[in-house]
């Protein structure tokens, strides 16, 4: 491999932080409660012992990290920090259910993971969406080191998430939010819930993707470049690196040029970075061969649906959600879980509507 294939290309437009430093924005911004830069530092911007317990607590949540006092204190700055102390990982590796906020007073929103299987895209919904109240994170179980057996199909996969969600918070209440093929594991949990002893209160679908009648199966170089291209924009680094096709699909190129735009190019041709990434492209198969073959039957949940402009599987939705279904149609350029990141501002005022919240 010559250095050309791996370099980014020219482009015109300013290179975005690398997703890792992308989702530490996103951290210090909630525990800070304002806006902030790689190059502010914490302390000056606002921080303190307790604001910087709660942050470490949060970058080794959500990115499976191991960082203690110590090394906020010496690496003050994002961009210090994510150069000195950057590790190859950038989801957490012991456990499916993550928190990604304290507790409050009111319901708990449960973020259900896209097809890459990581929930890093839903990170400035929960800066909006936290106040006074628990957000979790359901990633794919395929990122935990050990986990064993995972089913490969949708239903499969709902009833191991209800077990953990029963694990977590019983009975008590809680609302679903699923972006892209999250959409299908929270209408699947919707189904499931009442014979699981789990208490669903709203559902809020983004861009969600369900085909009673699906097209053939991916064929593995089109995986491959799903995946490729997904993560790109997952990182709002498309254009920066090579466009692939499936005439010319090379999962080692893609795992390679992946992991340069998550972690940034110094470490992003580390062989662990390289190695959580094929973890990645593991969890994304499953995910999508697993979708592939779900036939959703018709669930009784009030759902809320907000749709890229060129998603086509409104009647498909409409089929199976027997009760109150809104729907509405976003005047986006952006879709699936890259939609919650563009568009956070007014999917938490539609979020927070339907809820019911002042």
């Amino acid at each position: 491999m010559n250095a050309a294939q791996t370099a980014a290309i020219p482009s015109a437009e300013p290179v975005r932080p690398s997703l890792v430093r992308q989702m530490l924005l996103d951290i210090w911004s909630t525990t800070l409660k304002r806006d902030v830069t790689v190059d502010d530092n914490f302390f000056q911007a606002g921080g303190d012992s307790l604001t910087a317990l709660v942050t470490i607590e949060q970058i080794n949540q959500r990115l499976g990290w191991r960082l203690n006092m110590g090394d906020l204190m010496r690496f003050q700055t994002i961009a210090a920090l994510s150069a000195e102390k950057a590790q190859p990982q950038a989801a957490n590796n012991e456990t499916a259910l993550i928190r990604m906020s304290n507790q409050g007073s009111r319901t708990p929103i449960v973020f259900v993971h896209g097809g890459h299987g990581m929930v890093d895209g839903y990170g400035r919904l929960v800066r909006e969406l936290a106040a006074d109240r628990a957000c979790y994170g359901l990633q794919s179980p395929l990122l935990v080191e050990g986990a064993g057996s995972v089913p490969d199909d949708i239903p499969g996969l709902a009833a191991l998430y209800a077990d953990v969600l029963q694990d977590e918070l019983g009975e008590d209440e809680f609302h679903l939010f699923g972006a892209c093929g999250g959409g299908a594991l929270c209408l699947e949990l919707n189904r499931i819930a009442a014979d699981r002893g789990l208490t669903v209160g709203r559902t809020i679908v983004v861009d969600g993707y369900i085909e009673p009648d699906p097209d053939p199966a991916m064929s593995e170089d089109e995986l491959i470049v799903d995946f490729y291209e997904g993560l790109l924009r997952m990182s709002g680094a498309t254009g920066q690196y090579p466009a692939m096709t499936p005439q010319d699909a090379d999962l080692e190129l893609a795992l390679r040029n992946s992991a340069a735009a998550m972690f940034g190019t110094g470490l992003g041709f580390d062989e662990r970075a390289e190695a959580f990434c094929r973890r990645l492209y593991t969890a994304y198969v499953s995910t999508a061969r697993a979708l592939e073959s779900y036939r959703p039957e018709p669930a009784d949940v009030d759902l809320l649906l907000l749709l890229a402009k060129d998603n086509y599987t409104l009647d498909g939705w409409s089929s199976v959600v027997k009760g109150e279904l809104t729907a509405e149609v976003l005047d986006s350029d952006f879709y699936g879980q890259r939609l919650c990141i563009e568009e956070a501002p007014y999917l938490v005022g539609r979020t927070v509507d339907y809820l019911g919240e002042s």
